[in-house]
């Protein structure tokens, strides 16, 4: 009976042994299971993450790539209108600068004229001359003239000569710069002598030199001052130009 008992206890002892093995062996494959599955979602997470990274940096890339294609488009753009509004800048600025410069020569124009006034007729004072003989604005100066036999005067000379034999009667040498501009005089014009102003009243050409001394005479009593030169080289004709 013991026996028989002891056999069951074993046969149970046994029985309870395989089933333990059993579970323990079923526990460890559903461990293992879970252990393998939650690896396989780790890396298919981390599979993803890395899909994830990579596209991310694929798109990355593509709007570098894009980003620099739109900078070398910008700075060529750039690079060709540059040249252009540097242009415009530069004429605007060159238009001010003259608009500036013509405003400023505007202002200071009248002040500039009127100081400018004061030194041109001080200029205009000290070149007139009213010494010695003056008209149609050149100077002569004046020297005497003694010869009372019919003499001539210098030829090329730079004088008008003053005749002893009628103090207000003038000689003017024909090939002298003188004897030219004598010959330019009108009625009317203007003739400064030693500062005293006399006006043409009167021209007498084709007087025979020789034989015009008493209408000479006659003519220097009634005119303030007389003036001849020559008609020609022989000194044959002359003529004869009175002031008053």
């Amino acid at each position: 009976m013991k026996l028989k008992a002891i056999l069951l206890s074993g046969v149970t002892a046994i029985a309870l042994a395989s089933a333990s093995g059993v579970t323990y062996i079923q526990a460890q494959s559903t461990h293992q299971k879970a252990v393998q599955a939650k690896v396989l979602k780790t890396e298919q997470a981390k599979a993803k993450v890395q899909k994830t990274a990579a596209k991310a940096a694929d798109n990355k890339k593509q709007d570098d790539t894009k980003n620099q294609a739109q900078d070398q488009k910008q700075e060529q753009t750039q690079t060709t209108v540059q040249p252009e509004v540097a242009t415009n800048t530069q004429t605007s600025t060159e238009k001010l600068a003259a608009t500036d410069a013509s405003a400023t020569a505007t202002q200071t124009q009248p002040t500039s004229a009127v100081n400018a006034a004061p030194a041109t007729n001080s200029a205009a004072s000290k070149t007139t001359r009213t010494d010695g003989f003056n008209f149609l604005g050149k100077h002569w100066d004046i020297t005497g003239f003694s010869n009372t036999t019919g003499g001539n005067t210098p030829r090329w000379t730079p004088y008008i000569f003053q005749w002893s034999a009628l103090p207000n009667y003038y000689l003017a040498e024909a090939a002298s710069s003188a004897g030219s501009a004598v010959r330019q005089l009108s009625v009317g014009d203007e003739v400064v002598v030693n500062g005293q102003t006399y006006h043409v009243t009167d021209i007498r050409h084709g007087m025979k030199r020789l034989d015009s001394l008493e209408t000479v005479e006659d003519l220097t009593s009634t005119h303030a001052m007389g003036l001849q030169t020559c008609d020609d080289a022989t000194g044959t004709y002359i003529s004869t130009y009175w002031f008053d």
